[in-house]
């Protein structure tokens, strides 16, 4: 079965892959790809590898993102606690991926959510001592 030449092109430009990329990616010759046009058609299985290229291109985006905002949770500290008051805070708040900062920031903003949450499970002398404790980035 082949499909028209047009839709192959209009699927690989809404992706944002380029032909040369495509060929690249698919380990066709770049002369056979920019060839199907003079055919008008393209094989089914150029419209598979573009499928599968634009999923995992997708795929990579989404990651990189995850790794952007998981290295940013690791680089957030509270100056003045240690790494397991940090991580007992953060436990008060299980199920969410909020960092002590955020959950220290959002008690200080007035958040009743939070407040409570944060009453509730984590220890009176640990919510003292971070109440008073600053931020601090370790880039």
């Amino acid at each position: 079965m082949k499909i028209d030449h047009t839709l192959f092109l209009k699927m690989l430009k809404t992706n944002g892959i380029t032909q040369k990329a495509f060929s690249d990616y698919a380990k066709i010759p770049y002369d056979t790809v920019t060839g199907w046009k003079k055919k008008g058609k393209v094989p089914a299985y150029a419209m598979v590898i573009a499928k599968d290229m634009a999923f995992r291109k997708m795929l990579n985006e989404k990651t990189k993102m995850e790794m952007r905002r998981n290295l940013k949770k690791k680089q957030e500290s509270v100056s003045d606690l240690l790494p397991n008051e940090q991580k007992r805070i953060e436990s008060a708040f299980w199920g969410t991926n909020y960092t002590a900062v955020e959950i220290i920031q959002k008690v200080q903003e007035g958040d009743e959510k939070f407040i409570k949450q944060f009453n509730e499970n984590v220890p009176k002398k640990l919510r003292q001592k971070a109440l008073r404790s600053k931020k601090s980035l370790n880039a």
